[in-house]
Formats: structure tokens, sequence, C-alpha cells
């Protein structure tokens, strides 16, 4: 493989790793990690369902004060400092997002280490190991969603209930209750993201594999067999 070839296809999977992780910012901010079936709700619900996510819960209902009496998706917001909320669950908040750091982190190694490996102003050792660190990052990232989603899923497979505030109008436990798209997209994004991690973690192994022939200096050659 040649030298340009090999930068192409760190660039190519700096992109795909890019958008990975903007997929799996996406997938934290929506609701739908957890799909509650409910009974005995109040009479503002339209429907018997509400969507529990990392940072917000979500449910169709009616107000007064809606045209027509017309229903809409209500959403709360929550944070990592509201102590409502599960020990478990705060746990997945900050995973997540240190996973999302990671990511970052990883993004701005493997800048580093592509513009080291395109201008040639480091030694070979220093870009390796700046893609190396890069990967690590990337395979971390991806480890912290999984665990995340694998979470996610041991909660809801055990309907564990989560008690909100009486404003929100959400009863702390469901009839039942089953995973969301949210829990896909996270599960992909984070395999993806350990898929890239070990592409740039294996740059290293591909750079010491290279064979670098031995230059020999002819006219040296000459003047001693004379």
């Amino acid at each position: 493989m040649s030298h340009l070839t090999s930068g192409n296809l760190q660039v190519l999977a700096l992109a795909l790793a890019t958008a990975v992780w903007i997929l799996a910012v996406a997938s934290m901010g929506q609701s739908d990690w957890r799909v509650w079936h409910l009974v005995n709700t109040t009479s503002i619900f339209s429907s018997d369902i509400a969507w529990v996510g990392i940072w917000k819960a979500c449910f169709y209902g009616t107000f007064l004060f809606f045209p027509q009496g017309r229903s809409a998706k209500i959403c709360h917001v929550y944070s990592v400092s509201n102590t409502f909320l599960p020990w478990d669950f705060r746990a997945v908040q900050h995973i997540f997002l240190f996973g999302c750091i990671l990511g970052v982190m990883a993004k701005a190694y493997v800048i580093i280490a592509l513009r080291s490996f395109y201008t040639g102003d480091a030694r070979r050792s220093t870009t390796a190991n700046a893609f190396t660190v890069g990967g690590f990052f990337y395979s971390s990232a991806g480890i912290c969603i999984l665990i995340c989603a694998i979470w996610n899923f041991h909660s809801v497979s055990q309907n564990k209930s989560i008690t909100f505030p009486v404003i929100f109008y959400i009863p702390p436990r469901p009839k039942a209750q089953e995973i969301g798209n949210a829990v896909i997209v996270a599960i992909l994004s984070a395999v993806l993201m350990l898929l890239a991690g070990v592409f740039f973690l294996s740059y290293k192994f591909h750079m010491d594999s290279q064979v670098h022939p031995m230059i020999i200096d002819r006219r040296w050659t000459s003047s001693s067999e004379t």
C-alpha cells in the first residue's frame, strides 16, 4: 500500500468516524430510549404511551390552551443534577457524555496524526503514536456508548420505574416498556466507532511491518573495489 493510498484511507476513516459520532450524539438527544405503555393516565394524555430518553421524557397530550383541543408532543427536560432520577439512570448520562468527549479527543488526535502524515513534520513513530491514541479514544467511546445501550436494555427488561415530578404528569411505573429506536441507533454508532478505533490502532502495526530497502552507494562500492 502506497503512502498516499494509506493516508487517503485514514482521511476516509476519520470522515466516517465523525459521522458516526454525530449519529451517537443525535441518539443521545432522542426521547425514545424507553417506550412506556401506561395505564391510569391523566385526562391530558391523548395516548397511553410515553417516551423516556436520557435527557427528556415526552408524551402526546391535550391542554385547554391548545387550539381546538388538538394534541401535541409535550416534553420535560432533565439533567444529571436532578435527584429524582435513579442512580443507574444518572450513571448512563455521565457515561454517555464521557463517551462523546472521548470521541472529540479521538478526532483531535487523528487530525494531528494526519497533518504530520501529509506534511512530514514529525517522525513516523510520532505519527503512529497519534493514530494509536486516536484509535484508543474511539474504541473507548464506542465501549462507553455500548455500555449505556446495554444498561438501558437491562432496565427495560426489569421494567424499572422512575418517579417523575408531579408536573411531568407521567406515572412512576409503566404497565410495560420496550426499547426505542434511539437505542438501535446508539448500538449501531457504538459498533462503528469501535471498528474505527480498531482501524486507527492497526495503523501503527502497518507502519512497523513495512519493509524499508537498504540503499547502497554505488560510488563508494566502486572505489572500494579499486
